[in-house]
């Protein structure tokens, strides 16, 4: 019996001493990945304060291309307001020679009438009243001479009535060129004004991204220190754990009965962050499916960890035979514990959005340890079953 108890004591023993490494490691690994994200978020950070700070300058420039279409503007209706007065005193003047006009077409109108009335006098009636020639000719000289000056003067005021009308067209055409340009400069200052409002916008959109990963930073420096300390309270220097050889393929994460199991909406290695604090180096595959979806073991192997970090959410960490490890992340809650065995297709947690991403979906990583930077790409390392309809985004 005391054997029995020895024996039991020594595998436990045992079973600590090689739990405490592979712990510790995968503690490492997610210091290191938290480091690296302090460092991508800052970098984030930098470079929208520095798209901040090239708005903001946008914004002065148009701060001054309003001023000067302002000033464009003051100059258009000091223009307008002058040809309006112009033109309205040119108004006064045609209507003023055109009175005149009718006065002078009026007296020679009553004149031909009396004329007519009266008989208008011949040049032998001229003649037979005139005592002298000298009567006959100033007689006849002064009927032509007043014909000819009530002709000339009517020319005189219809041409002055024309000028002055052609003026008043000419200033007409300018105001209305000056009007155009004044609508035009008015829409011009109002499209600014807009592209100034949305600058505007936009920099306190930013003011805030900058406060958001702000707040990111020190959560994950805060992750940083909880997890040092978890790395100083563990021991050292044991052998790994759940050895043996590994063949075959690891299986996929997500059943075939699951909507989206088959879709890949982000691909391991660069891209552009999908939100603010996202890795721009994934290091795993995203599977989008709904929260609550069921996350089965790729293969057999031994549960090292189950954590819940600011950027990784809930997630599961599997060590299978000859150092290969699987991590299943952003869950929304799992169905193992830390130090249990499990087998291939076993459900061992259940998907959601918890951590930094961009909406429901299960990261899935392959690694060679449990260390970071020591990831796979699962779609081209040859040891995943993918679908035979897997779609790519």
């Amino acid at each position: 019996m005391k054997r029995k108890i020895i024996s039991v004591l020594l595998a436990l023993c045992m079973v600590m001493t090689i739990l405490i490494p592979v712990a510790k490691a995968s503690l490492e690994s997610d210091k290191k990945d938290l480091q690296n994200k302090v460092d991508e978020a800052k970098d984030q950070k930098d470079q929208v304060s520095s798209e901040k700070k090239d708005t903001m300058s946008e914004i002065s420039d148009l701060e001054e291309s309003i001023a000067k279409y302002e000033v464009e503007l003051q100059k258009l209706n000091a223009e307008i307001s002058e040809l309006e007065e112009t033109i309205e005193s040119q108004t006064q003047e045609i209507e003023e020679l055109q009175k005149e006009y009718d006065r002078m077409q009026q007296l020679l109108t009553d004149r031909l009438v009396a004329i007519y009335e009266e008989g208008q006098p011949t040049f032998l009636d001229i003649l037979l009243s005139s005592n002298s020639i000298s009567d006959y000719i100033s007689g006849t000289t002064m009927i032509e001479q007043l014909a000819e000056a009530d002709n000339k003067q009517m020319d005189e005021v219809e041409e002055q009535r024309k000028a002055v009308e052609k003026a008043k067209r000419e200033m007409e055409e300018k105001k209305t060129k000056l009007d155009t340009a004044k609508k035009s400069a008015d829409a011009k200052q109002k499209q600014l004004r807009v592209m100034k409002t949305s600058k505007e916008t936009k920099v306190a959109n930013l003011t805030a991204e900058e406060k958001k990963i702000q707040k990111q930073i020190e959560a994950y420096q805060a992750d940083i220190i909880a997890i040092e300390k978890k790395i100083r309270e563990e021991a050292q220097n044991a052998s790994g754990v759940y050895n043996g050889s590994f063949s075959g393929t690891l299986g996929w994460p997500i059943s075939s009965s699951s909507r989206n199991y088959n879709i890949v909406s982000s691909k391991f290695g660069p891209r552009k962050s999908p939100v603010a604090g996202a890795s721009s180096n994934h290091r795993g595959i995203d599977i989008p499916v709904s929260t609550g979806t069921p996350v089965y073991a790729a293969a057999d192997g031994y549960v090292v960890s189950v954590q819940h970090t600011s950027a990784r959410g809930k997630f599961v960490l599997v060590k299978h035979a000859d150092d290969l490890y699987t991590r299943y992340q952003h869950l929304n809650s799992s169905a193992v514990s830390t130090g249990q065995y499990v087998k291939r297709a076993q459900v061992i947690a259940y998907s959601g959005s918890t951590g930094i991403g961009s909406g429901p979906h299960l990261h899935f990583e392959v690694l060679r340890t449990p260390y970071y930077m020591t990831e796979i790409d699962p779609l081209n390392c040859g040891l995943v079953s993918k679908p035979s309809n897997l779609v790519i985004w």
